[in-house]
């Protein structure tokens, strides 16, 4: 499906793309954010409701060709795959006639009618063995998410190039929870219908909870891959990925070191993994003799932080945990250097990756603080390997990996051991789960049990084009 529209402006063709690349701010097109109009560089944009969509949304690209003047085209995996192609010609009385083209795929429309509440029937089909995996395509939590699906394609493309599962080929069916609980509801239900026989759920924690609520019964083991606070729970419910107290722990002593204070203001988002977060990072900071000098949670969706700043500015922090989320912490961290804060105290974030430090943008990210149990520059054999499959695939313009995509590729991995292992036996793929172990892109990993994957945690500082690790 096409979409075009075109509109006439006062500008000349090059006053109109010097506005478009006037910063992160916002601009004349959707509230274009970018810090510069070059090829490669991450841009978002807010497309306003209209007939397909409830409320705005959110597109997540990358700027593909550019001819200053003439043309800027967009290059969008979020929440779905396609083009924008914005082409600026003269008009009449010296301004400028600007058209927007762009594509939608079937995805792209299957997405749109789930928003609209129209989901597409999806019929169970006992020839494939389908796996689910709910994530955001849209809301806060979208940020990461790009390379979350395409890590989990690169991954049931290698299971099935090696036999599929019960000799059948494996099929992956997505979920969108747009960062939200009552949503992840319902699309954990949708996917259990369209028969998954698991599901690897990378989302927020409120979403994690409400879909396990969802599937109570279901007896499909729900795997969380990325980094959560952990709990307890029924059997079949596997929380895996980093915890707050290990990373805290890991990188508390560093963060004060560089800032040479021991005062901790913490920041995050109203919702379980962050206040069980700030439990763990209150011990952890105790271990180390650490003050803990404020304690905020704001909203899921928060923009505007000025308030916030200025209490960290008032309490007299040195470092600042974030436990902030997606497009939160860009915000947040965006605002923290355009105000000038950077330099006024060090700021540890628990969900600093590779995706959110793009959107924060390269001079904006320098010197924050993180740690995770993978980065995609850990030269591992197996990461060297992984990172080569996926630029093969999905090609330079793909967004990076990290901890919260790698996780997922990882889950799907270890499920198809499990499976493999059990021999047909369906009752005993989750007890497989629970002792899962094995050699990853981020190194050795170890399922204690349902709730805990042993792994080793990496100190980084994001700086220019990436992160630095500081030890590993």
């Amino acid at each position: 499906m096409l979409i075009t529209a075109t509109r006439e402006l006062r500008h000349s063709p090059f006053e109109v793309f010097n506005l478009f690349g006037s910063g992160c701010g916002g601009s004349w097109l959707f509230d274009a954010r970018c810090d510069v109009v070059r090829t490669g560089v991450p841009v978002g944009i807010r497309l306003p409701s209209d007939g397909l969509s409830t409320g705005s949304v959110d597109i997540l690209g990358r700027f593909g060709r550019v001819v200053p003047g003439r043309l800027v085209e967009i290059v969008h995996d979020q929440p779905w795959s396609g083009r924008l192609k914005i082409l600026i010609r003269p008009g009449p009385d010296g301004g400028s006639l600007v058209s927007v083209t762009g594509d939608v795929d079937q995805k792209g429309m299957d997405w749109l009618l789930r928003r609209r509440g129209w989901p597409m029937p999806s019929h169970v089909d006992a020839g494939v063995h389908r796996i689910g995996l709910l994530t955001s395509k849209s809301g806060p939590g979208a940020v990461f998410s790009v390379a979350s699906e395409y890590m989990a394609e690169l991954a049931v493309e290698e299971i099935n190039a090696d036999g599929g599962l019960d000799g059948r080929p494996v099929e992956l069916v997505v979920g969108d929870d747009e960062t939200n609980a009552d949503q992840a509801a319902r699309e954990a239900r949708r996917l259990i219908a369209a028969g998954c026989r698991s599901i690897v759920a990378s989302v927020t924690s409120a979403s994690f909870g409400s879909a396990v609520d969802a599937l109570s019964g279901t007896g499909r083991p729900v795997i969380h891959s990325l980094l959560n606070e952990g709990g307890a729970g029924a059997g079949d419910v596997l929380r895996w990925g980093e915890r707050p107290f290990d990373q805290v722990r890991a990188a508390a002593s560093t963060v004060m070191n560089s800032a040479a204070g021991k005062r901790w203001y913490m920041i995050g988002n109203d919702y379980r993994w962050a206040h069980g977060a700030h439990l763990a990072g209150e011990r952890a900071l105790a271990e180390v003799g650490a003050t803990i000098v404020g304690n905020q949670f704001v909203p899921l969706g928060t923009e505007d932080f000025e308030s916030t700043l200025a209490g960290i500015e008032r309490s007299g922090a040195d470092c600042v945990l974030s436990t902030l989320v997606g497009a939160d912490e860009v915000a947040f961290e965006r605002q923290t250097w355009d105000q000038g804060f950077r330099s006024r105290w060090q700021t540890l974030s628990l969900v600093m990756e590779e995706s959110a430090r793009e959107r924060i943008g390269d001079q904006a990210s320098q010197g924050i603080w993180t740690a995770l149990g993978y980065f995609e520059a850990l030269d591992t054999p197996e990461n060297i390997e992984l990172v080569g499959r996926y630029r093969s695939r999905y090609g330079e313009l793909a967004p990076p990996l990290s901890s919260l995509s790698e996780s997922v590729y990882e889950a799907i991995v270890l499920y198809a051991s499990a499976v493999r292992q059990s021999r047909g036996d369906e009752s005993t793929v989750t007890n497989m789960l629970r002792r899962s172990r094995g050699r990853m892109p981020r190194g050795a990993v170890r399922s204690e049990g349902p709730h805990r994957m042993r792994q080793d945690l990496y100190v980084a500082r994001a700086e220019s084009g990436g992160f630095r690790i500081q030890n590993g």
